[in-house]
């Protein structure tokens, strides 16, 4: 069984020189208003990052968060900073350097302008409740659970497990759910991970490299699923400190993959740890879709408008993307106007969906297809995941790649597509025929 364990107790020993931590998290007080200006579903990042942006909006809406946990966050979020955190004292550590481990070599990178940043919910939600405590106009509630949205005359009741709450607009800041299926033509997949927090009681962690991808070693005899992507990824945050995730990018989305054997086993062989010579203190899982389809909203809540799609189909990253629209939706919930949709310029749309067939038809060879990619130059590298990359920055990427599987993963692509168009364009001549 897994204890639970405060950040400060993971921070209880000596930082590393790479890993830069940040302070713990102060006290979290919150109070339930029966109307507000805008009401937010969801305390998570975006909610939090939409609500400090509405704190500082002219008029000082009055903003309710709604959050449906009783307990502390267990989540985290990484992303290369790009400037576009409205939080940035929330940040709990940050690295330059980062690497991809495989069987066939190790891609090193770094970019010095724009670290990779690690930020734990719990400092999130303390560096916010600070920040909105001066504004007096926006207030934090645990335990509140939404079931459901309903038109009221000119706004809305939000019914949660604390009560009714009127509001002029309401946002829904739940974050993506994996759906169950896609429709022909379509890929998902499910990136399903498991982290364990965890302390060894001997130094062994090199804090100025962050591991984003391990995948080397060889997998136990059934612990491999066929047809997954299977690697580990390490955070470090102190020379006995680090997260330790096993990742699984997998079409099944009840794949039975042993993920606490897995980290047990990289335990072991990478850092040479007896089974009594480290601790887990702490544990966060999740499953984050990974599909070319369109993200929608919960239609049972049409009355509110809703944050979908921030996170990126190819990688599953979507902190940065969501404090960049967080901006975007503070701005339209203050002025009263629709929120638009979070959208991908048609480039990036095509290149994850090209990679995701990838991913999904040759698994095999995702090790060396990342192992290429993070061997490019930093920067380089950190504009394409950052959505920053020019039409020159994607060919480098795309001529540095295997050229075979990607161009059958593009062949497939675009017949996929016409598939689609075919079946919409015999839909409507078939639906005119009715009439």
């Amino acid at each position: 069984m897994v204890s639970a364990v405060s950040v400060a107790d993971l921070r209880s020993t000596t930082t590393g020189a790479g890993a830069h931590v940040a302070p713990a998290p102060g006290a979290v007080v919150a109070s339930l208003p029966g109307t507000v200006d805008v009401a937010v579903v969801g305390g998570g990042c975006s909610g939090l990052a939409t609500a400090v942006r509405l704190a500082a909006a002219p008029g000082s809406p009055r903003v309710l968060v709604l959050e449906g946990r009783s307990d502390p966050d267990p989540r985290s979020w990484c992303s290369w900073d790009d400037g576009s955190d409205p939080l940035p004292e929330a940040r709990s550590a940050s690295w330059s350097r980062w690497e991809v481990r495989t069987d066939r070599g190790t891609s090193v990178g770094s970019d010095p302008e724009h670290p990779y940043v690690l930020v734990r919910a719990a400092d999130r939600r303390a560096a916010a409740e600070r920040r909105l405590a001066s504004s007096g106009a926006v207030s934090v509630v645990d335990g509140a659970a939404v079931s459901q949205v309903t038109a009221a005359g000119h706004g809305v009741e939000v019914h949660s497990a604390l009560g009714t709450v009127r509001a002029d607009r309401v946002l829904d800041a739940r974050g993506p759910r994996c759906p169950e299926h896609v429709p022909a033509g379509r890929v998902l997949l499910h990136q399903r991970f498991v982290g364990h927090w965890i302390r060894a009681d001997r130094p062994v962690f090199d804090t100025t490299t962050v591991t984003l991808m391990d995948f080397t070693g060889r997998p136990a005899p059934g612990r491999n699923p066929g047809g997954a992507v299977r690697f580990v990824y390490v955070l470090p945050l102190t020379a006995t400190t680090a997260l330790v995730e096993s990742t699984l990018f997998t079409p099944d989305a009840d794949d039975p993959f042993d993920h606490d054997a897995h980290v047990s086993e990289h335990v072991a062989r990478r850092w040479g740890l007896r089974p009594d010579e480290w601790r887990t203190v702490d544990t966060e899982r999740g499953c984050i879709p990974m599909t070319d389809v369109p993200v929608r909203p919960d239609a049972r809540w049409s009355a509110a408008a809703a944050v979908v799609g921030t996170t990126r189909p190819s990688s599953g990253y979507g902190f940065a993307r969501s404090n960049r629209h967080s901006a975007v939706v503070a701005h339209h919930l203050a002025a009263g106007t629709p929120v638009p949709p979070f959208g991908d310029a048609w480039r990036t749309r095509f290149l994850d969906a090209v990679f995701l067939r990838f991913l999904r038809d040759r698994p095999e060879q995702a090790p060396e297809a990342f192992r290429r990619l993070f061997a490019l130059p930093g920067p380089l590298v950190v504009r394409f995941l950052s959505e920053r990359s020019t039409a020159t920055d994607d060919l480098r990427i795309v001529l540095a790649l295997q050229k075979r599987p990607f161009l059958g993963a593009l062949v497939r692509t675009v017949a996929d597509a016409v598939g689609r168009a075919t079946r919409v364009t015999r839909g409507t001549a078939a639906e005119r025929g009715v009439r």
